[in-house]
């Protein structure tokens, strides 16, 4: 049973490594097949097909993104009690995690999906929508926990300051895979991050 978990997370490392790379419609079986030195056989035992393939796939990695998220929020909070602090916090891990990488950040899957979503069906395509509105709402509540004990020195809400950070990261992962600037995605949490202490911070000065 171990022995088979581990070949099925091999060939989904090999995979996301892959689609990344590649986009999904560039990436074929064969190749992956290959790269993870595992029989069709095997392949096939673990997944019926590249469709297949393709929905465990997301859902594998966000499984993985969200764990990240709960640990870096449980350590953020655990400095401090302050919702306002602990975002701060919650970001600067993010930040340390980035530039902490070996290798440059591969990207997001989610951007690859919705970039070729019509090659997925429709339970893929909408664990991708729920997946990223569970993360818009993620923010949403760190953001409404701040607002609740400090008022933003600008008119603005808890959806929207959620949507604001999901939408900059986002692209961020596009143009740091695209421009091959790796360093743009921690640069651009930093700049957010700034943002947020203008708005929250009596004292207004980014760290």
């Amino acid at each position: 049973m171990a022995q088979g978990q581990n070949t099925k997370e091999r060939i989904l490392k090999t995979a996301q490594r892959q689609v990344l790379e590649r986009g999904f419609s560039a990436t074929s079986l064969d190749n992956i097949i290959q790269a993870t030195g595992v029989t069709k056989g095997a392949f096939f035992h673990h997944f019926r097909s590249k469709a297949d393939l393709a929905e465990q796939l997301i859902e594998s990695f966000a499984e993985q993104d969200f764990a990240l998220f709960d640990e870096w929020d449980r350590r953020a909070e655990a400095l401090s009690d302050d919702p306002y602090q602990a975002l701060i916090l919650f970001l600067k891990l993010f930040e340390e995690w980035l530039d902490s990488l070996h290798q440059p950040f591969p990207g997001c899957l989610f951007a690859v999906y919705v970039y070729e979503n019509t090659l997925f069906d429709d339970n893929v395509n909408g664990f991708v929508r729920k997946s990223l509105e569970n993360w818009q709402k993620y923010y949403e509540r760190k953001f409404a926990a701040v607002i609740a004990v400090r008022k933003p020195k600008l008119e603005v809400s808890a959806p929207e300051l959620a949507e604001s950070i999901v939408s900059l990261l986002e692209g961020a992962f596009i143009l740091a895979r695209s421009g091959e600037q790796p360093e743009l995605i921690s640069r651009q949490s930093r700049l957010f991050r700034g943002y947020v202490k203008l708005l929250f911070d009596d004292d207004s000065v980014a760290a």
